[in-house]
């Protein structure tokens, strides 16, 4: 299952009591406001929260002055909510989805395809965020609720300077390919043109399972032939795919010259990213985002 990737608090939680966790959400200190809300993220994994520290959650989220704190409170008030109605924790985090904090909006979004997974309208704004790390969770909250539809898909993969944005647009838009020709054009331009290595891989997947003749053949052309052999494996195993044959009868030629790719966490992705709003995007070749520097 694609996951968020955001900088979750679960297993990172001190081994507290419910009741000494909601007590450390009133503490004068930063770290006990942050190790409460950290320790009740995985009591709310775990099963649900009483009424009174779901309360407790949500006046942090709404109140304190420490974006981590309110992130990692949202992100309890997410997991407490899919287990139980409450009304005080869905307000909470939909108000969160304004937060003046990038990473606390993108929580939010993941909070709020929790506790109201059929409420599509607060995602949808999402898509509008300034943060790419926000959009990149709404894309994937619409493809996780079966919100998506593969006009959206296609036009996030065209015109958002995102890289996360475009790679889990690729990665979903085999799920909602409705006119599977028209999809394949789509990610075959990713395949060809797109910047950054794990977008491309992503479109290499969605093509092997889409399995038509012209993903076939943008995958040997394109794929297998990538600077990048992250991409060129991912061709290699959707190429199988398509034909329903073993990976290692596919000759990609990988001998480990390539360059390496980039993606979440490598050097080049790093140095594409600052803290900050995203902007728009610097070019374009058939809609598809140049040299835009993606936001943190």
């Amino acid at each position: 299952m694609t996951d968020y990737a955001n900088r979750s608090a679960r297993g990172r939680a001190p081994d507290d009591d419910e009741a000494s966790l909601r007590s450390r959400l009133e503490s004068d200190r930063e770290r006990d406001r942050r190790r409460g809300a950290l320790g009740l993220v995985d009591l709310a994994d775990e099963g649900g929260l009483a009424p009174a520290t779901v309360a407790g959650l949500a006046e942090v989220t709404l109140e304190d002055e420490v974006a981590d704190v309110r992130q990692f409170a949202v992100e309890a008030l997410g997991l407490a909510a899919s287990a139980a109605d409450s009304d005080a924790a869905a307000e909470a985090i939909r108000a969160a989805l304004a937060d003046d904090h990038e990473w606390v909006r993108a929580e939010a979004v993941v909070a709020q395809s929790r506790a109201e997974p059929g409420n599509e309208e607060p995602l949808r704004g999402a898509l509008e965020d300034d943060s790419g790390w926000v959009r990149r969770n709404a894309v994937i909250a619409l493809s996780k609720t079966g919100a998506a539809s593969q006009e959206l898909l296609i036009e996030r993969i065209k015109n958002d300077p995102h890289s996360g944005v475009r790679e889990y647009a690729a990665d979903y838009l085999r799920e909602y390919a409705d006119e599977v020709e028209a999809a394949v054009r789509i990610l075959a331009a990713v395949l060809a043109r797109d910047p950054e290595a794990f977008v491309r891989a992503k479109a290499a997947t969605s093509l092997g399972d889409l399995g038509t003749d012209r993903a076939e053949a943008v995958l040997e052309r394109h794929g297998l032939n990538d600077r990048s052999d992250d991409v060129r494996r991912s061709a290699k195993r959707a190429l199988a795919t398509a034909r329903g044959v073993d990976p290692e009868q596919i000759d990609a030629g990988l001998d480990g010259d390539a360059a390496p790719g980039g993606g979440p966490g490598s050097q080049r992705e790093r140095r594409r990213q600052d803290p900050g709003p995203s902007q728009g995007p610097a070019g374009s070749i058939d809609g598809l985002t140049q040299g835009q520097r993606d936001r943190r």
